[in-house]
């Protein structure tokens, strides 16, 4: 069993939220949850009399989710913010240290305008006000769910923290902070789990990209055969 699994769901969440907020402020920031947003994950970052706001986001596989709207004319979150900041694993399977990164938002939007502009042009169903994710890291164009990679390959992480030196480092006031958050709706659905899937259709391109993913394949190469039978 992994460190963070060991603590339990909320517990690793908010240690993760604790390791963003924490790197933001090592580099300078100072931090105050948005007024009005309740128990919502997002900040005002301020530095050199600037004040930015910030959406956090937790991985623990290293994709990211917002949800479209309007059938992604629009993005829930990501629409109103000016940075996002995130907190990744550097290893699914096995965790031992969390990395922050901190994205310009808009940079973050061409990514997913681009990741849902490859899914509905080859068939996918992609729901409104649904996450829908994209990976931190490189990817292969031609799998169509891994369109819009590789945002960490262009702005590298700016801080980096061991899982258990995270509970010593967090300081009092970015503990309390990362405390009183709550994740977004989107960040309950693991990164994993398969989206709706209503139609064989909709089974067949999931599966598609699953073995894209295991096998290094391109999508476009792989092809299923259904057999059904009584």
């Amino acid at each position: 069993m992994t460190r963070l699994k060991e603590m339990g769901e909320s517990a690793a969440w908010h240690l993760m939220v604790g390791a963003a907020l924490e790197g933001a402020r090592q580099q300078g920031y100072a931090l105050k949850k948005q007024p009005g947003r309740g128990l919502s994950n997002t900040y005002e970052l301020t530095k050199d009399g600037k004040t930015q706001t910030a959406s956090i986001r937790t991985t623990r596989d290293r994709w990211v989710a917002f949800p479209p709207l309007d059938d992604g004319k629009r993005w829930k979150t990501l629409d109103d913010v000016d940075l996002v900041l995130v907190a990744a694993v550097d290893d699914r399977l096995n965790p031992q240290n969390v990395d922050v990164y901190l994205f310009p938002a808009d940079e973050v939007k061409k990514r997913f305008d681009a990741s849902y502009a490859a899914r509905i042009e080859n068939g996918h169903t992609v729901r409104n006000n649904y996450g829908m994710w994209v990976m931190l890291d490189k990817g292969d164009d031609a799998v169509i769910s891994q369109v819009g990679h590789g945002i960490a390959e262009e702005y590298p992480r700016i801080a980096n923290f061991s899982i258990d030196e995270l509970e010593g480092t967090v300081s009092k006031d970015v503990r309390k902070m990362a405390d009183e958050a709550a994740p977004e709706p989107e960040e309950a659905i693991p990164a994993d789990a398969a989206p709706p899937l209503n139609t064989v259709a909709d089974v067949l391109a999931f599966a598609r990209e699953k073995i894209a993913v295991l096998t290094g394949m391109p999508g476009d190469t792989i092809k299923l055969d259904l057999k059904m039978g009584v």
